[in-house]
């Protein structure tokens, strides 16, 4: 976890723990399998600030953006609690066995490049508090729950904020992916999960953005140690409103335009029946620039999984005819990312914005 608004090693300077001076896996599980789930993920934020749309993202994965930053050490330095360590002084105020506190900010503009629109990183002026936990007892090893407070310290009301967390999960065994394991990915959504209750079905909302690889990688036909057979996902858990507009898209990512693709809903369809964006790339995946970011955080849309790529149909009424040509190679396992985005929120100057997933 790292202190610019990123978690995973692909976004981050070293993939060698500060603390520890370890080698670090990204998302190994279990622990000790020398499997890995993820390449990077990270959190992303747009906003309308007077009659312009910025987005601040900590990462996009396609190109050298990096907006958040912490301040100088040793101020911005990632604090470390654990209610299991030796040391009193981390034990104090821990929450779980590996607690992570630390705070960053969209407020430094050199160095973040130039987005499609060719100018340079506009901030929101956003102060985000970060705090993640994690267990390792049975019934809780196999989450981390990550805690932001968002605080606006700029003097503009921030309108229809919308958030977002981005994953490239990247799913293979062992250190380096020479054989190409980040590239038979697959993700999808579950919107809602049956629960029965009392001899009636219920459907209880969920929203779940998940990942994970195409077959497992069995050996021989049989899952052992080199086989990652599992599935990662993330989950809204709190936000300050009571109910959200929550989107799901995924997309694979190409400088080649008809290479570069998403699903895409067709015009005045959907849950939210505008036109269809064209991006202004050539390409249906990546959104580039802050207004298409922002467009993509807020667009309602919940994209079908991805194994049902091919079988989308010219006619078919909600969403647009993929690229043939690239269906059945995205459909059975690609390098792969989605972004699970949620809003509107209103945030005035010096209020505060609690969010955890």
């Amino acid at each position: 976890i790292n202190n610019n608004g990123t978690f995973g090693t692909g976004f981050s300077v070293s993939s060698i723990d500060v603390i520890t001076g370890e080698q670090l896996l990204d998302c190994e599980y279990p622990k000790g399998s020398n499997t890995r789930y993820l390449y990077a993920g990270s959190f992303w934020i747009g906003a309308v600030v007077g009659r312009d749309t910025l987005v601040s993202t900590a990462a996009t994965g396609w190109s050298w953006v990096r907006e958040f930053s912490p301040d100088p050490s040793p101020f911005g330095d990632i604090i470390k609690r654990s209610i299991s360590s030796l040391d009193a002084s981390q034990r104090q105020g821990a929450v779980s066995e590996e607690d992570y506190i630390m705070m960053y900010t969209d407020t430094v503009v050199a160095g973040t490049g130039n987005d499609l629109d060719g100018r340079t990183h506009i901030p929101l002026n956003i102060e985000v508090s970060q705090r993640s936990y994690a267990w390792s007892y049975s019934y809780a090893e196999d989450f981390v729950l990550f805690d932001y407070t968002v605080r606006n310290i700029g003097e503009s009301q921030l309108r229809n904020v919308y958030m977002g967390i981005y994953v490239d999960a990247d799913v293979y065994f062992g250190q380096s992916s020479t054989g190409g394991g980040y590239a038979d990915d697959i993700c999808g959504f579950i919107e809602a999960s049956p629960r029965y209750y009392g001899g009636c079905l219920f459907w209880d909302t969920v929203n779940i953005a998940w990942i994970a690889d195409n077959d497992g990688d069995p050996v021989g036909g049989v899952f052992g140690e080199e086989s990652v057979p599992n599935v990662t996902g993330t989950r809204i858990i709190r936000t300050p409103a009571d109910s959200l507009d929550v989107s799901f898209n995924w997309w694979v990512s190409n400088t080649s335009a008809p290479l570069d693709f998403g699903p895409r809903e067709r015009s005045e369809v959907g849950r939210w029946p505008e036109e269809f964006r064209d991006f202004g790339t050539g390409g249906l995946g990546t959104p580039e620039g802050d207004r298409n970011k922002y467009y993509i955080m807020r667009n309602m849309e919940f994209d079908y999984d991805q194994v049902h790529t091919a079988t989308i149909g010219a006619t078919d009424p909600l969403w647009l005819y993929p690229v043939q040509s690239l269906a059945y190679n995205v459909a059975d396992g690609f390098d792969t990312r989605y972004l699970l985005s949620f809003g509107p929120f209103d945030i005035e100057p010096g209020e505060r914005l609690p969010i955890s997933f």
